[in-house]
């Protein structure tokens, strides 16, 4: 299924713990709740479609192609994903980045250089927040409990910021400075009080907030967005030369063993910024593509024989159906369904991808 804007897509993510309901954000300067796996009462195909091609979320088996096959999607006319809500008020200018906290009761948004904070249910905006000289590129709230009210802004004027829900002031609670260019990503690690950023300066940074330390990581190449593994020991980072590169993350040593996987074979970059994310078994990581596809890299054993990571490598994959760059994907949370992924594209759709069964299954409900 398909979940479109009147302009181009910046940004998309997953919202609730088993990724029921997705959020986009756009040039149009809103952002729009949907349920993804549910198709739009609404919606009727073109009469020149054929009934078959359009009943199927993906004219490609996700799942299936994850073991090998690798085809070309057709273009045909895909239904629409069921549209949940609009929220307009507070953009002034293109939406680059969206979030939500663990509850899913609090929308982040970014409008150049403005923090939104919205009400999820009653699309009243709650609070705003200025401070940033340049625009605002990532959002993100930092986690559950007491974190669950602290939110974070990555931007190009190269610092971050923290952000207090809970208190009437406008200054933020902490600015992150150590980057000696635009910041791309920003994270917490889950069950860690630390706060990790990359840079376009090629550097990943560690903020570990117990003890005071800053821990460097340099990749050696300008960083466009980084994901942890959903089990928070490995960290994937697209890169702009093409490469997507695959590291150990170990929160008590400084002396972090180096990259140990780049995956470049099937996907294009070089030009615009790209996401890549873990599926939710870690099996596999997800980029967008400069050339409109969405790649699947199965994760390789850093200890595995040469052959084994020809064999492991020969099981990428290929998605292809948006017309212009894809730049940012998202994974479904649940562990039962890592095949279940999401695309966004500049052409100003996101695309559902899904196993065939578990397509016939949503469509049918």
């Amino acid at each position: 299924m398909s979940c479109c804007h009147t302009k181009v897509i910046c940004d998309l993510t997953l919202t609730l713990d088993d990724g029921r309901y997705c959020i986009t954000g756009g040039n149009d300067r809103t952002v729009r709740l949907w349920n993804p796996t549910r198709k739009d009462p609404a919606y009727k195909p073109p009469p020149t479609t054929n009934t078959i091609e359009s009943s199927t979320i993906s004219s490609q088996n996700y799942y299936r192609n994850t073991y090998g096959q690798s085809q070309s999607n057709t273009q045909t006319e895909l239904p629409s994903a069921l549209p949940m809500q609009t929220y307009a008020e507070g953009h002034m200018h293109p939406v680059h980045s969206v979030a939500a906290n663990s509850s899913s009761t609090t929308l982040l948004s970014c409008s150049d250089k403005t923090l939104v904070c919205t009400d999820l249910v009653t699309a009243q905006v709650k609070q705003k927040w200025w401070g940033h000289v340049a625009r605002i590129e990532y959002v993100t709230c930092l986690g559950g409990g007491d974190a669950d009210d602290v939110f974070a802004s990555a931007s190009y004027d190269s610092t971050v910021r923290l952000w207090d829900s809970r208190s009437k002031s406008k200054d933020p609670l902490m600015i992150l400075e150590d980057a000696k260019d635009a910041v791309t990503c920003v994270s917490s690690v889950a069950g860690e009080p630390q706060i990790v950023t990359s840079s376009v300066d090629g550097k990943i940074r560690t903020y570990d907030l117990r003890t005071a330390q800053l821990i460097t990581q340099n990749i050696g190449h300008p960083i466009t967005s980084f994901s942890f593994g959903f089990d928070s020991t490995t960290y994937a980072a697209s890169c702009l030369d093409g490469g997507i590169r695959l590291v150990d993350y170990q929160t008590n040593r400084a002396d972090r063993r180096k990259v140990w996987q780049i995956m470049n074979s099937l996907h294009k970059a070089g030009n615009y910024k790209l996401e890549c994310t873990f599926t939710s078994d870690d099996k596999y990581v997800i980029s967008g593509s400069e050339c409109g596809a969405m790649v699947a890299y199965p994760v390789q054993d850093p200890v595995s024989s040469t052959a084994s990571r020809q064999m492991t490598e020969s099981k990428s994959v290929k998605l292809e159906k948006h017309t212009a760059p894809t730049c940012s994907v998202a994974a479904c949370p649940q562990s039962s369904r890592p095949w279940l992924a999401l695309s966004a594209s500049y052409d100003g759709s996101a695309l559902v991808w899904a196993s065939y069964n578990e397509a016939e299954r949503c469509l049918e409900e």
